[in-house]
């Protein structure tokens, strides 16, 4: 399990990017419509619903571990538990309340995500099957915005071989599309690897399709973008550890777009270094750096990988196991790009709880921006780690 901070168009730190395949560490466009302090929280109220919502969250953990061991006539499938290591129980006042990803006791695997952000609903029911990605409903949108995004999704992503890929927002009218511009695109493929699997190449042709609407008119298009592209990707990683406490890494993606149509193109590489150091058997350190360089334009938003830099830094204190307090954890993300470059800091106390399979506990942290007052708020969640 895992919680996410959440970016529109973005994903939740470089931590998260897979340095390989398809739509990965999009431009990472920071929210810059959040409110003050003052107006997003209240800390009495905020602090009521978050307890309310982590109590409700941590009894579905133990009712879902309490039906697996006692099933009665319901026959659950074998891997069952295993499931829900990539279930998101959501709890924060930045990324809304609910779960993502939450597996339905079937086969095939299903998954189901239903949130609260603060003006809507995202829900969808979404599958992998043999490297293939199936997702149906309304998806995250950001947690302020008016609405969120109706999507069709099929994707087949294999590490080598054939891939395709088709997405769709374009619903007619499933939802008003004034708080967003529908995004859709079909693509065909082919992976291979070389030095031992160590490097991934990618090589696609397709077409993106965007809508440009009008916000005082829901359904009024100003503006449509038709355009072909080629895509091609060569990404890979190394690690070694230096000695008995210390391990370091360095991950790098380059990409290079063309859109034959318009006459753009843009090309950009990542550059990811990474350090661990166990201190002592209980207590870590952690930091990463993200550098994404980029050269040209795209005349769609969605397939834009631009200039971006982001730090992240963790503390960790475990400690023994037969402790009520698992681990105390601080984690510390700093975007770097442009005036409203955002920092995040998030001081995790997790508890180790027998009857669930994780370690849980409240989030609390504090959000500000580079030269911005209106994004200064503070951050309640949910929080885990494995045991």
């Amino acid at each position: 399990m895992r919680a996410a901070l959440a970016y529109s168009n973005g994903v939740s730190g470089h931590s998260a990017c897979r340095l390989a395949s398809s739509a990965i560490c999009r431009s990472f466009t920071v929210r810059k419509d959040m409110s003050t302090m003052r107006l997003m929280v209240s800390l009495p109220k905020t602090l009521k619903s978050f307890m309310a919502t982590a109590a409700a969250l941590t009894t579905l953990a133990l009712s879902v571990q309490a039906a697996a061991q006692t099933t009665g006539g319901l026959r659950l499938p074998p891997n069952y538990l295993s499931r829900f290591s990539s279930t998101e129980l959501a709890a924060t006042n930045d990324s809304g309340y609910g779960v993502r990803y939450f597996p339905l006791p079937i086969e095939p695997d299903l998954r189901l995500s239903i949130l609260k952000a603060k003006d809507y609903w995202e829900y969808n029911i979404s599958t992998r099957q043999k490297d293939t990605t199936f997702a149906f409903g309304v998806f995250n949108n950001g947690y302020t915005a008016a609405a969120g995004i109706p999507k069709f999704e099929i994707t087949h992503d294999p590490y080598k071989g054939v891939q395709y890929s088709g997405v769709v927002q374009h619903l007619f009218g499933i939802l008003p599309v004034k708080s967003y511009d529908p995004y859709s695109k079909f693509s065909v493929g082919y992976a291979f690897t070389v030095w031992n699997d160590r490097i991934r190449i990618l090589n696609n042709v397709g077409v993106g399709y965007k809508t440009i609407t009008d916000d005082a008119a829901p359904y009024a298009i100003n503006k449509e973008v038709v355009a072909p592209f080629t895509q091609t990707e060569a990404a890979g990683g190394y690690s070694k550890p230096v000695t008995d406490k210390i391990n370091v890494g360095i991950y790098t993606t380059a990409r290079l777009f063309t859109f034959p149509m318009q006459g753009q193109y843009q090309a950009s590489i990542d550059l990811s270094p990474s350090i661990n150091v166990q201190v002592t058997p209980q207590f870590s350190v952690s930091a990463s750096q993200l550098e994404r360089f980029a050269v040209g334009s795209v005349p769609i938003s969605d397939l834009n990988y631009a200039r971006y830099q982001e730090t992240y830094a963790t503390l960790t204190y475990r400690l023994p196991k037969d402790s009520p307090v698992g681990m105390l954890r601080s984690r510390l993300t700093k975007n770097w790009v442009g005036d409203s470059g955002n920092t995040y800091l998030r001081n995790d106390v997790l508890f180790n709880v027998p009857q669930i399979p994780v370690l849980v506990g409240p989030s609390v942290g504090y959000q500000w921006g580079g030269t911005s007052s209106a994004v200064n708020r503070w951050l309640w969640s949910l929080s885990f780690a494995p045991k």
